[in-house]
């Protein structure tokens, strides 16, 4: 997908499910009340997270750190923090995980990986959690776990080569067997797909949730077919299951 097909398709595909307004109940629950947070966000994107999060979360204010590998999406994500009063410093720049010992990322309170460890193998996720370590106090990992809504994403990454990669089960099992202490929590998310959308949005959801161009179909029936093949019809919706992990470490 080209970059304007990926916005619009993830656009779609967040309109539908109340899995970030979930996650960010629980992160801002971890993360607790205070004065001031320090955060850092490896794969921060545009910040739709990210944002969502410094809004919600019991801190008077917040010094934001991000790290993406899209230079758009920096300076997208620089732009709407320069205007938020309850941001008091922000730097935002472009790298990736795999940097996570770049001198210009400053150690702060809080690391934050939201849905972006599961796009690395367990051996070069767990060398950029241990440097995320040595940088913050305590880290907040989300990632999926391994079922039939991601399984054509799990699929791709395999054919990219990535070994092992870090959805929850395989976290837990990593971590576990490195000694690291961890509590985790299962965010019951889920998505609401209504029967009656139009056939370009149940391609644009279809399109996201696999990670790939859908190779079948494209009549609104077929379309329809394919979606609810992910969950169970009822009331006029398709509703599919959506969970995420999110993991407290340190």
């Amino acid at each position: 997908m080209d970059e304007l097909d990926y916005n619009t398709c993830n656009a779609t595909f967040r309109s539908l499910t109340d899995q970030q307004r979930l996650m960010v109940e629980e992160t801002s629950r971890l993360i607790g009340a205070d004065a001031d947070l320090e955060l850092t966000s490896y794969g921060c994107g545009f910040g739709m997270f990210e944002l969502e999060l410094i809004a919600r979360v019991p801190r008077r204010t917040v010094w934001f750190q991000g790290v993406d590998t899209n230079g758009e999406a920096v300076e997208r994500l620089r732009a709407k923090l320069a205007g938020l009063p309850k941001v008091r410093g922000h730097r935002v720049f472009t790298a990736s995980m795999a940097d996570v010992a770049d001198r210009r990322i400053t150690p702060t309170e809080y690391g934050l990986f939201v849905q972006s460890l599961c796009y690395l193998g367990a051996d070069e996720g767990m060398t950029v959690l241990k440097e995320a370590r040595n940088r913050h106090r305590r880290l907040i990992v989300a990632v999926p776990p391994l079922n039939r809504l991601n399984g054509p994403f799990a699929e791709s990454l395999a054919r990219q080569g990535v070994v092992r990669p870090l959805f929850a089960r395989t976290l837990a099992e990593e971590l576990t067997r490195f000694g690291v202490e961890f509590r985790s929590v299962t965010v019951d998310a889920e998505i609401t797909v209504p029967v009656s959308e139009p056939a370009h949005r149940l391609l644009e959801f279809l399109t996201f949730a696999r990670h790939q161009p859908w190779r079948g179909g494209t009549g609104r029936a077929e379309l329809l077919d394919a979606v609810a093949g992910l969950g169970t019809v009822s009331a006029g919706r398709v509703r599919i299951p959506h969970p995420v992990e999110v993991f407290g470490i340190g």
